[in-house]
């Protein structure tokens, strides 16, 4: 089934999922440096976002072009050329790094929707607003219309739903899941320092992991999430099926808070860990 079909139209079936194996990692960047760090460190999938300006804020068109000239350059183009002096990949780092566009709240998102590179494997719009499911289907079906048909759609909760003006998490799921989508993000809307984890509770995430399974959703948890919180994952959602497919992190790997540079000793950390 098309990934960008509207809401409205019938879903089959998904298929079951295989077991977990190791999570994947995402890791939002803001340019081309950025970026190519990310590869280098083996990120599985380079989220390309503007830190400064909220949870889900785009960077410009023209970044989105040059990360996708990146990831798409063969190997006799890595030496030399455009690219930076320092920065050589490997044909496997470079084929296995997906690309993911925010594409900010609501009106901004859909504004922005037909300018995503084809190159690109997600997107995601943020939630902001849309208060019914009649909303919030109103904005996928307007942002699937516009967007590449080579891009996916991510579905977006916020655990901080409230300041967000939007329906909790679990019911933007289970809406997720019957309009055909296959990936949802779980961050906050508020970059406070307070984590998704501290603002859903235990017992809540792990619902919320649960709802994930057995809607045969993939997902990942953002929105202050640490390292400390990783390696305590058994501990915050026991059983394994419901832990999260991805962890998605900034400011965990920058300098300072995640208005700062990515800091190549956090983001060796975070390899070591997960890899």
């Amino acid at each position: 089934m098309p990934t960008n079909a509207p809401c409205d139209e019938p879903v089959a079936a998904p298929e079951a999922r295989p077991e977990k194996s190791k999570p994947q990692w995402l890791v939002s960047v803001r340019n081309l440096a950025e970026a190519e760090l990310a590869v280098r460190f083996g990120v599985d999938i380079l989220d390309l976002k503007e830190p400064r300006r909220g949870p889900l804020a785009p960077v410009s068109a023209e970044v989105w072009h040059q990360v996708a000239d990146l990831v798409a350059r063969p190997p006799s183009h890595r030496d030399g050329g455009p690219q930076s002096s320092a920065a050589v990949f490997s044909a496997a780092q470079l084929s296995a790094a997906q690309l993911s566009a925010a594409l900010g709240e609501s009106a901004q998102a859909v504004a922005l929707a037909d300018r995503v590179p084809p190159r690109f494997a997600f997107a995601k719009a943020g939630p902001s607003g849309c208060e019914s499911e009649s909303q919030l289907r109103g904005l996928w079906d307007a942002v699937r219309e516009r967007m590449p048909a080579e891009v996916e759609l991510v579905a977006v909760a916020y655990a901080d739903h409230r300041a967000a003006g939007c329906m909790e998490a679990e019911r933007i799921m289970a809406l997720a899941a019957q309009g055909g989508f296959r990936r949802v993000l779980l961050d906050t809307f508020e970059k406070n320092g307070c984590s998704a984890i501290e603002v859903l509770g235990q017992t809540r995430l792990s619902q919320l992991g649960r709802l994930a399974h057995r809607q045969h959703l993939w997902w990942s948890l953002a929105g202050s999430i640490t390292l400390g919180h990783v390696q305590r994952v058994a501990e915050l959602v026991p059983e394994r099926d419901d832990r999260p497919d991805c962890y998605a992190v900034r400011g965990a790997v920058c300098d300072g808070d995640r208005t700062g540079a990515l800091c190549e000793a956090k983001m060796r950390q975070w390899q070591r860990t997960l890899r």
